[in-house]
């Protein structure tokens, strides 16, 4: 099949707002909507503006009857969505790292980086030891300036200091490599007794994390990574590859730790200020 070149031009924010208006959509103050969409950026509203089109009619036209500022509701909607998802997967974040140091400290002493027996093979063992060189190498941490400024051997720091270093991210990558079971016993901690099951809802809630780190939209959002059913707690119970089901995970994990959020509740809430918005948009 051969592609199509790109060939549509700039547009400026004023012909954008012209072109929705062209559409069907109710635009009461041109200029104030021209300079959202200066500040936000057309592309980052553009699935917004899509959620409340007739895509199977000709030029797509609106929906009767929807305005600008409707759309506005939509995008506030989804921001608030992400700052409670990102607080919420933000302390669990901090309770893993801690979990792990802990586990690893007590099992192989405060560097366990070169035990061998901290890891699946010497390959994870490996892939885990570039991680924190790579961590610590690149933190501009007051503590990590004072060990390097400080200590001639061993080469990196305690495992307690380490922790402070590490990204959500980084610290997933890490348990993976560990012992299988170090890894079971660190996700028994959070009420998972499969680390099979643990794993996969921690790859998860990395993806709603950078998600909301970096500004994208959980809104109209089907998640390919889903969580593992844990049949035991009957978790989750929504579609496996929404929204809710990912929060309801986190809400278990955080509740067995001893540090309950609610964050299905509170998403819950949030949605009930924006009638505009339709619980199944946003995986629930």
């Amino acid at each position: 099949m051969t592609l199509a070149p790109y060939t549509k031009p700039h547009a400026t924010a004023v012909q954008r707002v012209a072109h929705l208006r062209s559409r069907g959509l109710i635009v009461k103050r041109p200029n104030v909507a021209a300079r959202k969409i200066d500040l936000v950026g057309y592309e980052r509203l553009r699935i917004y503006f899509l959620s409340r089109r007739q895509l199977g009619v000709a030029n797509r036209p609106f929906r009767p009857g929807t305005t600008y500022q409707q759309i506005l509701r939509l995008y506030d909607c989804d921001s608030l969505l992400r700052d409670a998802c990102f607080a919420a997967v933000g302390q669990f974040e901090l309770l893993l790292r801690n979990a792990m140091s802990e586990a690893l400290s007590d099992g192989f002493g405060s560097h366990p980086y070169f035990d061998l027996a901290a890891f699946k093979d010497a390959g994870a063992n490996l892939e885990a030891l570039q991680s924190f060189m790579t961590a610590y190498s690149q933190s501009k941490d007051q503590r990590a300036a004072h060990y390097r400024h400080t200590y001639a051997t061993p080469i990196l720091p305690p495992i307690w200091t380490m922790k402070e270093f590490l990204t959500f991210g980084r610290s997933v990558r890490i348990f993976k490599c560990l012992e299988g079971s170090v890894r079971t016993h660190i996700a028994t901690q959070f009420g998972v007794p499969s680390d099979q099951v643990f794993t996969s809802w921690l790859e998860c809630l990395v993806d709603v994390r950078n998600i909301c780190a970096h500004h994208d939209r959980l809104f109209n959002r089907s998640f390919q990574k889903q969580p593992q059913s844990l049949r035991r707690a009957a978790v989750p119970t929504a579609p496996r590859n929404k929204l809710k089901a990912i929060l309801e995970c986190l809400d278990h994990l955080l509740t067995q730790r001893g540090a309950p959020v609610g964050i299905v509740a509170d998403v819950g809430r949030i949605l009930a200020r924006f009638p505009e918005v339709q619980p199944a948009e946003v995986g629930y």
